[in-house]
């Protein structure tokens, strides 16, 4: 039990007690991540526990990684010192949650399937699944959904040799020896046996995520008429007590968020480009309930756009992914535009870009094509105004929340800004500032080899890292915010299954295919693909901006 250390990153430390599933190691993992964020250390993101790690996200700029790894090891010698001769603690609180499925029919349209296949009848399969309750080791793959372990192995399945386009959310599946919830829509494999009518996740509540790492779950079958008044039982444990709640719909207790907004009409959308989002510098203090960070792909354009424009470098712009847009002020306006490059006018006759632009009452802006990099942002003076979403102004489209009501932008939204000082003073403000800001790091050249830099990852080879090094990789058409597909030398041969654990947006997975995947900032919290490094922080709006075609190298540093 005594544990690993590897950086993902440079933001990142993952202390790894195991390589399998173990719940000695989970506890002392749950205990561990509770520690860390008790304390609330300055610079300190979030502790994201896993199976059998904890990765703790923080800000190099605050506090680094060889005091972390100090405060570690003295957590853990304060346990070891609890419970002599043994690294492990007694199981921390926990709460056990009863959850009603609807089995079988068009909630489980795989039940009969899976009866046949097992030679057991459909009620023998319904009573051992819910026979006994399920360990949540940690959560992942998409908001709210729990990695579970403890189903009986008798009822192990294949999954689909073709996964299904969309499995509804709350549908309860089997997959292997593992049984699981879609806490989402989402595309998915499994083998889909019920279905409960308890949401697992909702962004605009003050406690989104009904289940935890820690918990325990149990699936208790009820008929399909009752699913409507279904309700979630949950038991807290605290030490030899137990206090019983019924919870109705799972949510009983929890803040409804409000979404009031103070912003006034400012640009009419008349042609939204391909993919426009809106989106901030992210995310935080959620990846330990799946939620990834999401923000701009380029923070570095991102921000300067802001900036020139006389914004808190983190407030809420827009991200044109190709093709740009045209925009109509509703009022005077002042706006920013940087990013990879790009015509663009006003009222068809053509401005320049990284600098403050006077959009007056009815003229029209435009956002040509974009050249030497996939994503332009358009900040406005007073920030885009929407409603902030766990933390952040950000889309996350696979969770349809944050951003323009979750989605992309279309044709007659309307977007509205916060107050802000006039053009003359912004501009003023920006002429003494300038120098200092413009850098052109997030924006590549056209046909450009763009380099990056890697720390080596818990899964690295030697062989690996040379191959990764020495080779040039081209970026994929089916590349998008999660990640880019990469094609070029394997670096490793052979199945690239792990234990699934803690990744972050730079993180390169290598999975069987041999072909890597850099995960971007709308990639999953956790992975089961072997790690062989991380991009660094600053190397990421670089990242951003390659689009299918471009070539890239890695350094390892």
């Amino acid at each position: 039990m005594e544990p690993t250390y590897h950086m993902l990153g440079d933001r990142a430390l993952l202390v790894t007690f195991s390589d399998s599933v173990s719940e000695e190691a989970n506890d002392l993992v749950l205990r561990l991540s509770s520690g860390v964020e008790n304390l609330q250390i300055p610079g300190v993101w979030e502790a994201q526990p896993t199976y059998s790690a904890l990765c703790i996200h923080f800000s190099p700029g605050v506090v680094g990684p060889a005091y972390l790894k100090s405060l570690v090891k003295h957590l853990l010698r304060q346990y070891k010192d609890e419970v002599p001769g043994s690294l492990g603690p007694s199981r921390v609180p926990h709460r056990l949650v009863e959850l009603p499925v609807v089995y079988g029919g068009d909630h489980g349209p795989d039940l009969l399937w899976a009866a046949r296949h097992l030679g057991l009848d459909p009620d023998e399969i319904v009573r051992r699944h819910t026979a006994h309750s399920y360990r949540v080791y940690m959560m992942g793959f998409t908001p709210g959904f729990p990695y579970m372990g403890g189903m009986d192995e008798s009822l192990a399945l294949p999954r689909l040799p073709d996964p299904r386009k969309v499995v509804p959310a709350g549908s309860v599946g089997i997959a292997g020896a593992q049984t699981g919830i879609y806490s989402l829509a989402a595309p998915g494999g499994w083998r889909l046996i019920g279905k409960t009518p308890i949401e697992l996740f909702d962004a605009s509540k003050g406690e989104p995520s009904l289940l935890q790492a820690g918990d325990e779950v149990s699936f208790v079958p009820i008929a399909e008429d009752g699913a409507s008044e279904a309700r979630a039982r949950i038991t807290y444990v605290r030490q030899s007590a137990a206090n019983d709640r019924d919870v109705a719909g799972g949510w009983q207790d929890t803040i409804q968020i409000e979404r009031h907004t103070l912003g006034v009409p400012a640009l009419s959308v008349e042609n939204p480009g391909f993919f426009t989002l809106i989106v901030d510098s992210g995310r935080h203090g959620y990846r330990k309930l799946g939620v990834p960070v999401s923000g701009a792909a380029d923070l570095h354009s991102y921000r300067l756009a802001n900036l020139a424009v006389g914004n808190k470098d983190d407030q809420a712009a827009l991200e044109m992914a190709l093709l740009g847009g045209r925009f109509r002020a509703l009022r005077d306006v002042t706006v920013a535009i940087a990013g990879a490059s790009t015509a663009v006018t006003l009222d068809d006759n053509q401005v320049e870009c990284r600098q403050p632009i006077f959009v007056p009452q009815g003229s029209v802006l435009g956002i040509g094509p974009m050249s030497g990099g996939s994503r332009a942002y358009l900040a406005v003076a007073g920030g885009l105004d929407v409603p902030m979403v766990l933390g952040s102004a950000s889309t996350y489209l696979r969770g349809g929340f944050g951003g323009y009501h979750g989605r992309q932008l279309k044709l007659g939204d309307t977007l509205k800004i916060g107050p802000s000082p006039d053009y003359a003073h912004i501009r003023r403000d920006w002429a003494s500032t300038k120098q200092v800001l413009i850098r052109e790091e997030g924006t590549p050249e056209d046909d450009a080899e763009v380099l990056l830099r890697v720390v080596p990852g818990p899964e690295a080879t030697e062989e690996g890292i040379r191959i990764l090094c020495t080779s040039t990789y081209l970026v994929r058409a089916e590349s998008d915010r999660m990640g880019l597909r990469l094609d070029g030398p394997k670096p490793f041969d052979g199945p690239g299954d792990i234990l699934s654990s803690a990744v972050v947006p730079g993180t390169i997975q290598v999975p069987s295919d041999g072909r890597p995947i850099l995960l971007l900032i709308d990639a999953q919290t956790t992975g089961g693909y072997r790690r062989l490094g991380t991009v660094l922080s600053c190397d990421l709006s670089l990242a951003g901006q390659l689009r299918p075609g471009a070539k890239v190298r890695f350094r390892a540093v």
